[in-house]
């Protein structure tokens, strides 16, 4: 098998193997006997790996996950707040703070808004602002102090929904299926407002989307239904949002890749047994949110929730 096979060898001193064991000192003595006599001390002298297994389990798998899938050096696209289509004032607010951050130095890797900004697709009233910042946990506390600034700057032009991780934790392979999905776009071509020479990114494939999809689905569901019991004028906006990221997740589960929620619901309303959702258009609902007139977009997208649960729950029934 060639490079296609690489021995790891586990290391643990002989008491913290007899702490974990549940059993005597004798037991585990005896049993180290029986594998030196079958050499099995000399395989750490043909390992690829010898790792010291004395710590928790995240530190060991993270160490597998490492020697399994390396990250690798990405190239990503580098853009302005500016080249994002944001209004002038929510680009300011965001290029003050990418520069604050970036002067932190290297131990900030990225910088990125993700979703609608990165999508070219933002709408103001209407979009979060999603940010993903990737950095040592020692800069949190400062990346903290740019955030207070940021949503000052911004007041009541933008909601800002941050992302804070570290570089440790993406090579761990410790993913939501959210961040899974920024990666994987960012590594599509979606512009970054920061990015470290060397920044290194766990790659994240379509087949791993798709099974990322299976595991988060349940939950959106979940708040849908949530959303669903209380449906008014002010909870417009979420029970849209939660049926196109639904829909999203249904079709990424059937391998096919939309963006745009007026795309998404078309082609979710195409599997078998789902009638074509009756929703007016992306603009349309943000306008009515933007202005008020809530009321008159609610009816029909209350009625797209029910149609879709009752499709899902159909689908799963015994």
């Amino acid at each position: 098998m060639g490079n296609l096979l690489q021995i790891v060898y586990l290391d643990a001193s002989f008491a913290v193997r007899v702490g974990r064991s549940g059993t005597p000192a004798q037991a585990v003595a005896a049993k180290d006997e029986i594998k030196m006599s079958r050499g099995a001390h000399q395989v750490a002298a043909l390992a690829d790996h010898v790792i010291d297994n004395s710590g928790s389990i995240a530190a060991l798998r993270a160490r597998l996950q490492r020697i399994a899938a390396p990250p690798i050096s990405t190239a990503l696209r580098v853009t302005t707040p500016y080249g994002l289509g944001l209004p002038a004032a929510v680009a300011a607010s965001t290029a003050d703070f990418t520069d604050a951050v970036r002067a932190y130095g290297p131990g900030v890797r990225l910088i990125a808004l993700t979703g609608s900004p990165g999508e070219g697709a933002w709408i103001a009233g209407w979009s979060d602002l999603d940010l993903l910042v990737i950095a040592e946990h020692e800069a949190t506390g400062r990346i903290q102090e740019a955030l207070d600034q940021y949503r000052a700057d911004l007041s009541d032009t933008a909601t800002l929904g941050p992302t804070l991780v570290t570089p440790g934790e993406l090579t761990a392979g410790r993913l939501t299926p959210r961040l899974a999905f920024a990666l994987h776009q960012l590594q599509q071509g979606q512009p970054v407002l920061h990015a470290a020479p060397d920044v290194e990114l766990p790659t994240v494939t379509r087949d791993e989307l798709a099974l990322a999809a299976v595991r988060e689905l349940p939950q959106v569901i979940l708040i849908m239904r949530r959303l669903r019991t209380h449906a008014g004028p002010g909870t417009l906006r979420q029970l849209y949002k939660h049926l196109v990221l639904a829909c999203r997740l249904l079709l990424r589960e059937h391998h096919q890749w939309q963006s745009g929620p007026d795309r998404i619901l078309a082609a979710a309303s195409r599997m078998p047994g789902l009638n074509a959702f009756s929703v007016p258009s992306l603009a349309e609902i943000s306008t009515a949110w933007r202005d008020g007139g809530s009321e008159n977009t609610l009816e029909p997208v209350v009625a797209a929730v029910d149609q879709f649960l009752a499709w899902y729950a159909a689908q799963l029934a015994a």
